[in-house]
């Protein structure tokens, strides 16, 4: 009887890890204000030249890959402004930890302590009388947000910017590591 479940349960656990780790694929550069979308890039006018820019991925995306999708969000508002750079006026980095205990389920006896019969007392280590082991699986994952408020500038930045950032160059640097959605 053992020897039937084990191929069976071993293409049963094969199966769900591949539709499992089909799901798991990275968050793509997308834009999160379009119905539906959960994750992605968001971006909000805050003054003529200052935006709040920001990136949500999901389970299987990386904090730096969020980090450089919303530098690369940056870049690429600032461009499409009509501006040359920008410079971070503040930015934060979230992460949210999800840790989830999952019990498995095993078809083993465990040995353990039993009673045998009204008076007797409890009997020594029986291995054949037990209950089923508390086997359990514990999975953490990580959801990383990223945002940062940004001024732009045309030409020169302004003096007293701290590290000024040319848009061209960061959109050339990343834009071959950004993975656009699939059409």
């Amino acid at each position: 009887m053992l020897l039937t479940r084990t191929p069976l349960a071993l293409a049963a656990a094969l199966g769900l890890s591949v539709s499992l780790g089909a799901c798991a694929t990275s968050t793509p550069y997308q834009s999160a204000e379009v119905a539906g979308q959960e994750f992605g890039y968001s971006s909000e006018m805050l003054g003529a030249d200052r935006y709040r820019v920001s990136f949500s991925g999901n389970e299987a995306t990386s904090r730096e890959t969020v980090e450089n999708y919303l530098l690369y969000r940056a870049a690429e508002l600032t461009r499409q402004k009509g501006y040359d750079g920008f410079y971070i006026v503040r930015n934060e980095t979230q992460a949210d930890v999800d840790i989830d205990t999952v019990p498995t389920a095993y078809p083993g006896w465990g040995p353990t302590w039993n009673y045998y019969g009204a008076g007797v007392g409890w009997n020594t280590f029986d291995p054949y009388l037990g209950t089923a082991f508390p086997l359990q699986r514990v999975t953490a994952s990580d959801q990383y947000s990223a945002s940062a408020v940004i001024e732009m500038y045309r030409g020169q930045p302004p003096m007293g910017a701290d590290n000024p950032i040319s848009a061209s160059a960061v959109m050339a640097r990343l834009g071959d590591n950004v993975q656009m959605p699939e059409a």
